[in-house]
């Protein structure tokens, strides 16, 4: 009979803390509210640049990629290099998941830096709307972004 009176105090504790003292608890710590549409995207670097004001290797990227007409697959695809032995991998979605791109474009991403069958990739690419042929360069795996204006169509 002891154990039972005791497993019913603190369930009736249990329960006047869970009533009483969560209100309490959210009144004095109100949630943040969020409101993206006056979010900016955070990760941009400014100003847009021509094709020219970016690494050598990006607008050797935009030539291969014009070369071949700007693929899109919808896995991503290693592409030969014509005469070198060397691949490149891209055409296929990039998703924008984090919303550092304007959410009204629909993306595919490609490689900056052609490399051997088998090797790993780096961290340059080219983010590219099929759509408005708006193209962006991340010299960091999708950290920040740059949009190049022109030169890379």
């Amino acid at each position: 009979m002891t154990i039972l009176r005791s497993l019913r105090r603190v369930a009736a504790a249990a329960l006047f803390l869970t009533v009483f003292a969560a209100p309490a608890a959210s009144v004095a710590a109100p949630a943040p509210s969020l409101s993206y549409g006056s979010v900016g995207p955070a990760d941009i670097i400014e100003p847009p640049l021509p094709v020219e004001a970016f690494p050598a290797q990006v607008q050797e990227a935009c030539e291969i990629w014009s070369d071949l007409d700007w693929p899109q697959a919808l896995r991503p695809t290693d592409y030969p290099v014509a005469g070198t032995g060397l691949v490149i991998r891209g055409s296929n979605v990039y998703g924008n998941r984090s919303g550092d791109l304007p959410l009204d474009g629909h993306y595919r991403e490609y490689d900056v830096n052609p490399r051997t069958p088998g090797q790993h990739r780096d961290a340059e690419r080219v983010v590219r709307d099929p759509g408005t042929h708006t193209v962006w360069y991340t010299g960091d795996h999708y950290n920040n972004f740059q949009e190049i204006t022109s030169g890379c169509e």
